[in-house]
């Protein structure tokens, strides 16, 4: 018997990716608005299919920083299985939620399925901040002595297939078509090794989630105090010998469980007062007097509670506006480049701010730190490229001092794919970063494919057509990812020409290719 997808659940796929993203780790790609224009087309083909035997498309990974000395692979799937994974779980999530301790618990805060028309995937009163406040609480209303942190080493990359497969039978049932399509996709992108799931997609979390389901399960069985956010477990116990049993606890369940360890250099047992001031003051102590500590106050002060989310400033009451315009988040964000170990997730947090805040003032300070942002250049590059007023003087500048770091071997960032594929990426979205008698050399010396894509929708932005025209008949020759960037760069190209060249090769483009040549068509890159 065949697999089908609903058409309610590919639209809320659809939905998803649009407004949340397919991955949190790598940039945007441009499938998703071709798809969305052709939708009707894309989505009766997929309806179409057996996802029992759906053909996986080549994904792209590379090497991601975690923080400033730490790294993760991280997979960015082909967009068609995205959308065919997202609407596997949107099918099913509610059953692989029930397999987990309920929230209504208040134990396990990280991403509790909770589906929104909007393609919200998880509920929004389940998060960092509640799983910070409920640590508090226990803490007032428990008065434990010592509080354990343990978290898990490479959490997503070494979760074992078939700790899956079981997690997944346990939810589904065995032989469950859901549980069969969604195992064979897992154990396609897995490839020869018997662990790992891709890094990045909201679905993933939920695979993930439910698989160490047995582990909540496990310590709630003997008796653990304590309060889980992804892979990170917090245990409140009442003497540092308790303390001990149930760190030891944790470590054995995971390795005989799951084949998973801790994470040596996060995993401690603190005194209570120092846990108090090192983990719920985010992350770190700060005196009162410092402009950090003046940020959280303030957010507390006009009730933003979560700092992962990204601000709505203009949904903010001018009071509101007025209290967060008076930090000086500038010197804020100096502040932290300055220090050895900078606050990630406050550097995340500062750099959105400041694109929202329209802040071209703070471009100089980011270009001439960018090295130095490595961890967050996702954020980084995104501040440049969301500024609407910065003058075309000024994006010249900058995009000269990006494309000096990219070349620059004694640049750390310039080292791994994902630096590289970040720094070209103004020049990927916009024409006016102004590079292109530097474009084809880059291309033609360019040592990755991330770089490559980038590169491409560069040249296509900047109207390089007597490139596309001669390169055109190697289109077939070229990898999925960067013949699909080829096709839309190559809208450069007169409105004719396009069009005539697109019906010659019409019958070798996969459905996305052919979305995005229609898409292209409709609407040529500016």
């Amino acid at each position: 018997m065949p697999l089908t997808l609903s058409e309610q659940s590919l639209d809320w796929a659809l939905e998803h990716v649009l407004n949340y993203g397919d991955t949190d780790i790598f940039p945007e790609v441009f499938e998703f608005e071709a798809i969305k224009h052709d939708w009707q087309e894309v989505r009766s083909w997929i309806r179409s299919v057996d996802i029992l035997k759906w053909n996986v498309r080549p994904y792209r990974r590379c090497l991601a920083p975690k923080h400033r000395f730490g790294f993760r692979i991280s997979t960015q799937l082909d967009p068609l299985d995205i959308l065919v994974f997202t609407s596997l779980i949107h099918e099913v999530g509610a059953k692989l939620e029930s397999l987990r301790i309920p929230a209504t618990e208040n134990i396990v805060h990280s991403y509790r399925f909770e589906p929104k028309p909007d393609g919200r995937m998880f509920s929004d009163q389940f998060t960092y901040q509640s799983f910070q406040e409920e640590s508090a609480r226990i803490c007032e209303t428990v008065e434990p002595t010592h509080v354990v942190i343990a978290d898990i080493a490479d959490f997503f990359p070494r979760l074992y297939t078939h700790r899956i497969d079981n997690a997944l039978d346990s939810a589904l049932g065995v032989g469950h078509m859901h549980s069969v399509a969604l195992k064979r996709l897992l154990g396609h992108w897995a490839g020869s090794y018997s662990y790992g799931i891709p890094v990045g997609s909201a679905a993933s979390r939920l695979i993930a989630e439910t698989t160490i389901a047995d582990i909540d399960q496990l310590l709630l069985s003997e008796g653990a105090c304590y309060v889980r956010f992804s892979d990170d477990f917090r245990f409140f116990c009442k003497s540092e010998a308790e303390a001990y049993r149930f760190l030891a606890l944790i470590a054995r369940a995971l390795i005989e469980n799951h084949g998973l360890t801790l994470q040596q250099s996060k995993t401690r047992i603190a005194p209570i007062d120092g846990f108090r001031r090192d983990y719920l003051r985010e992350h770190q102590a700060r005196e009162v007097e410092t402009l950090s500590q003046q940020f959280y106050d303030l957010l507390e002060r006009i009730g933003i509670k979560d700092i992962y989310e990204t601000i709505n400033y203009n949904n903010l009451s001018d009071d509101d506006k007025a209290l967060i315009d008076q930090l000086n988040l500038r010197q804020l964000l100096s502040d932290q480049l300055s220090e050895e170990e900078p606050d990630l997730s406050l550097l995340k947090f500062l750099l959105r701010r400041m694109s929202q805040l329209e802040d071209t003032g703070a471009v100089d300070l980011i270009a001439d730190n960018i090295g130095r942002l490595a961890p967050v250049v996702r954020e980084a590059i995104g501040f440049f490229v969301k500024l609407t007023t910065l003058s075309d003087s000024t994006k010249e500048d900058v995009g000269r001092q990006l494309l000096d770091v990219y070349l620059n071997e004694e640049a750390p960032i310039s080292h791994i794919e994902y630096g590289r594929m970040f720094l070209l990426r103004p020049f990927a979205l916009q024409s006016e970063w102004d590079s292109s008698n530097r474009l084809v050399r880059l291309y033609n010396e360019a040592v990755d494919e991330f770089s490559r894509r980038e590169l491409l929708l560069a040249m296509g932005h900047v109207k390089m057509d007597f490139w596309f025209r001669t390169r055109k008949q190697s289109l077939l020759e070229m990898t999925p990812w960067i013949r699909r960037a080829f096709i839309r760069a190559a809208s450069c190209l007169p409105v004719d020409e396009y069009r005539h060249w697109i019906r010659g090769i019409q019958g070798q483009l996969d459905h996305t290719e052919r979305a995005i040549a229609k898409w292209s068509s409709a609407h040529p890159i500016t």
